[in-house]
């Protein structure tokens, strides 16, 4: 373990990874409707390359979720980044749907990568080891990212005369820099983790130390519903877009997913500032009550056609969201030992991404089905069932008394 004193351009280099990951899988999200209309694909075949992504990410997350905790955040890191460049260079140069589908699961497996490893360098990184600023830092980044990249993509596929390949060169080149960065700035802060790389590199059994299980439970719970609902935004938010205007348009796509992913990340930058650890359960209470808020009007104004309407209750839901995956992120940091820290937030990060890709996927079947409106319907269903089960977890671990 390096014992260097922790200053705070490591800290920061590595926010902007996570970052700059997360503005990469949300690079496709403004074009998944030209590649439908220019391929001549389905909507549900293109749900289906948002997808991949998901499942790829988890690849990592299963077989090599303590790989950091045994080798290095580092080294972890540099491949992810690594491949992130690779994987912008294929979405690039895609001639057809099939391209888009190994570009993908190439581009999952970079963010997989990255995303449990930052998570805990983020925390052994901070000048103070504060694990409530690096989990807010965590969860901010991961939202503010996921704005920031479909707000990219659509205003340079809007400005392009290639708007399939010019924002993929954008983000390669700004997560080449960073992949620099890291190997010239970024110390190794992993402390005591499993004794062999062989017993690291293993499929992970989705479980948490003992100690942890009661937070992780209503982590996960958070998580799951915080990510789905942005997983249905994001692989279905074209199509919205497009049957709300009557056309195809970057920026209004762009728009509606970075305002409920900016909603986010602005929910939890200001709860953080007014309320402490202590209350996380009123964040849950009140993120749940919020997001369903939110999600409800969203099928109201796509039933009534307004695109204002549509904008606003985005940002509604992303407050909602926000705070339900700070909540979750914040339990995980407070209550994970030091030496499996990789592994609970990688197990976390498996609950969240099979909660980003299999809803939407399925909403986007269901739309070719029953249409895109009744299906977003069904949705807010699903999510307000699954938002009352985030409410009984509260109010059973109250009456528990755990400590967050």
């Amino acid at each position: 373990m390096n014992t260097t004193p922790r200053t705070w351009p490591p800290f920061v280099l590595i926010a902007l990874v996570v970052t700059a990951a997360l503005m990469s899988s949300a690079t496709p999200s403004p074009l998944y409707v030209d590649y439908q209309e220019t391929w001549g694909t389905s909507g549900t075949m293109i749900t289906v390359v948002y997808a991949v992504y998901a499942v790829a990410v988890l690849v990592p997350l299963l077989f090599l979720g303590r790989l950091s905790d045994a080798i290095g955040r580092r080294p972890v890191v540099i491949a992810g980044l690594a491949l992130l460049v690779v994987s912008m260079a294929m979405l690039a140069a895609a001639p057809s749907v099939a391209w888009l589908i190994p570009a993908r699961v190439v581009q999952g497996l970079g963010v997989g990568l990255v995303t449990g490893s930052a998570a805990a360098a983020l925390i052994e990184l901070h000048p103070t080891r504060n694990a409530r600023a690096s989990a807010l830092t965590s969860s901010s980044t991961t939202n503010f990212g996921i704005a920031a990249g479909v707000l990219l993509s659509g205003a340079v596929a809007t400005s392009s005369s290639s708007p399939l390949v010019h924002p993929y060169v954008v983000m390669g080149v700004a997560l080449a820099a960073l992949l620099v960065g890291v190997i010239l700035v970024v110390p190794e802060t992993s402390g005591a983790g499993p004794a062999t790389l062989r017993e690291a590199v293993r499929v992970q059994r989705i479980a948490v130390p003992a100690e942890t299980g009661s937070a992780f439970a209503l982590a996960a719970v958070c998580v799951s519903v915080s990510w789905a609902v942005g997983g249905v935004f994001l692989g279905l938010g074209g199509a919205i877009t497009k049957d709300l205007v009557g056309r195809s348009d970057y920026l209004v796509t762009g728009l509606v997913v970075a305002c409920l992913q900016g909603a986010a990340a602005i929910a939890q930058l200001v709860w953080n500032l007014r309320a402490g650890p202590s209350m996380w359960r009123r964040g849950v209470v009140i993120g749940v009550a919020t997001m369903l808020v939110g999600v409800v009007a969203a099928s109201l104004t796509l039933e009534a056609g307004s695109v204002p309407g549509f904008v606003v209750a985005s940002i509604v839901t992303g407050l909602g969201m926000g705070l339900l995956f700070l909540m979750g992120t914040t339990l995980v940091a407070q209550s994970a030992p030091d030496g499996a820290r990789g592994e609970v937030f990688s197990a976390l990060f498996v609950v969240a991404y099979i909660s980003l890709g299999v809803p939407a996927v399925v909403a986007a079947l269901a739309a070719e089905v029953i249409g895109l409106a009744v299906a977003f319907h069904l949705l807010v269903a699903a999510v307000s069932v699954i938002s009352i089960g985030a409410l009984v977890a509260v109010a059973r671990s109250a009456a528990r008394g755990p400590r967050a």
